[in-house]
Order: structure tokens, then sequence, then C-alpha cells
């Protein structure tokens, strides 16, 4: 696996844990102090996951439109890059 399909998994896995655990705070307890850190981890982790699909070489459509989209960047991201992995 190439360091640019590497980093995009890393990136996603964690913006997917970052994003489920802000879920897991609503439906609950819904701590303030929990979404005011994560809620800027999250952004961030949705920013660079963005930008690194945007600006990446060699990836393919799929890959660059899924890391975009809210919520679902992540799932489709990790998929997107393991699909890659293997044709390349």
């Amino acid at each position: 696996m190439n360091p640019l399909l590497r980093t995009l998994a890393v990136l996603s896995a964690l913006e997917l844990v970052s994003v489920l655990a802000l879920l897991v705070n609503l439906l609950t307890v819904h701590d303030a102090t929990l979404t005011r850190v994560l809620g800027p981890t999250h952004g961030a982790l949705y920013l660079a996951v963005a930008v690194t699909a945007l600006l990446g070489r060699g990836l393919g459509p799929r890959t660059r439109v899924g890391a975009l989209l809210p919520v679902l960047s992540g799932p489709l991201t990790m998929l997107n890059v393991r699909k890659e992995t293997r044709s390349a």
C-alpha cells in the first residue's frame, strides 16, 4: 500500500471513530465538554480526509467524491482505498 493510500485509510478510520463518538454522545449523555472537544477534532479530520483525497495524485474520482460527503466520508473513503489497493 503506497503512503497516500495508507494516510487516507488512517485518516478515514479516525474520522469514522470521531463521528461515531459524537453520535453516541448525542444519543446518550450529551456531554457538552465531550462535544466541545470532539466537534473540532472531527472537523479537522474531515477536512484532512477531503484535502488529502482532493490533492492526492493517482486517486480515482469515486475516492475523491466520496471523501467530500459528510458523515459518509470515512466509510466510503475506506472502501474506495481498499478497492484502489487491490487494483494497484
